[in-house]
This record gives structure tokens, C-alpha cells and sequence, in this order.
């Protein structure tokens, strides 16, 4: 009988415990073009010498074909974010050599019925050149992989949660 409640204890321990450690979901509309989520970017709070820089939001698709996420040009310069390097972009017209920018990215899940800026600090951003009406960036596969992505068809809606 001890046996058994010693393990019911901990089964319930383990329960209330998960219940308060769920991973952070953002619901994600699945448009013509693909999931848009929107997304802020930001100068890197680690060079930022204790003040919070300005976190710019702008839209951007979930494109599980970006192995990193992508900005454009424009966002990086609003920004002000510093070129680290050069990269190579494999794009559908070839490679392109483009920008590594440092910055920092920002996921808006609701926690609690209130949005929550969930930081991804000290992240490599690519350059993205050519620009697109409907988004300013691709949220790529080095975000993606830090949780699961799900797509649901007849909702149109997919489903981040890390």
C-alpha cells in the first residue's frame, strides 16, 4: 500500500508540474501565400549596454524550405542591425551571396490571455533581397526546430509551439 501511494505522489507531482510548464503555442492563419506570423527584430540585447532596443514587427511567412530565418534588406537597415559576414543563399535562381546580419527575433505567443515577447537572442538573420508586398521575411527552419510545427488544411491554420 505505501508502494502505491508513494507512486499515485509522484504521478500527481509530475502532473501539476506539466500543467504549469507548457510550451509557448502561436496559432498561425494559413493565407494564399502560406502561414504569416508576425514577428519582431530587433538589435541584439547582448551589444545593447543595458537599455531594451526597439523590437520592429513585420510579417513574415513560415517556410520550412528556409533552413535560417530571412530579412529583408529594409528591416535590417531600420533596425540598425551590424553585418557579421557574408552568407550564400540557395535560392530557386541559384546561390546569392548576401548579408549575415546579428539581431535579435521575437515570437508573440498569448500566455494567459496576454502576449507575451518571447525572445530568440543573439540569432544569424540572412539577408533576404528581393522584396515581396505581402512579408519582409521567412521564419526558417533554425526557429522551427526548436519545438514542433503543425499544419491543419481544412482550418487553414497551423500551429508553432516550442
Amino acid at each position: 500500500m505505501a508502494i502505491t501511494n508513494s507512486l499515485s505522489k509522484r504521478l500527481r507531482v509530475r502532473t501539476s508540474i506539466s500543467a504549469f510548464t507548457r510550451m509557448p503555442c502561436i496559432n498561425i492563419p494559413i493565407d494564399p501565400i502560406g502561414p504569416v506570423i508576425e514577428i519582431g527584430v530587433s538589435q541584439p540585447t547582448s551589444t545593447a549596454n543595458g537599455t531594451h532596443p526597439t523590437v520592429y514587427w513585420i510579417k513574415a511567412v513560415v517556410d520550412t524550405g528556409c533552413s535560417h530565418t530571412s530579412i529583408h534588406t529594409s528591416v535590417a537597415v531600420k533596425c540598425g542591425l551590424t553585418v557579421l559576414g557574408k552568407a550564400s543563399a540557395n535560392t530557386p535562381g541559384g546561390a546569392h551571396a548576401v548579408n549575415l546580419y546579428h539581431g535579435d527575433l521575437f515570437l508573440r505567443p498569448i500566455i494567459r490571455g496576454k502576449p507575451f515577447e518571447f525572445p530568440f537572442n543573439d540569432r544569424g538573420l540572412v539577408e533576404m533581397t528581393h522584396q515581396n508586398p505581402d512579408f519582409d521575411a521567412l521564419l526558417g527552419m533554425d526557429i522551427l526546430n526548436y519545438g514542433t510545427f503543425h499544419t491543419n488544411g481544412v482550418l487553414k491554420q497551423a500551429t508553432f509551439c516550442w
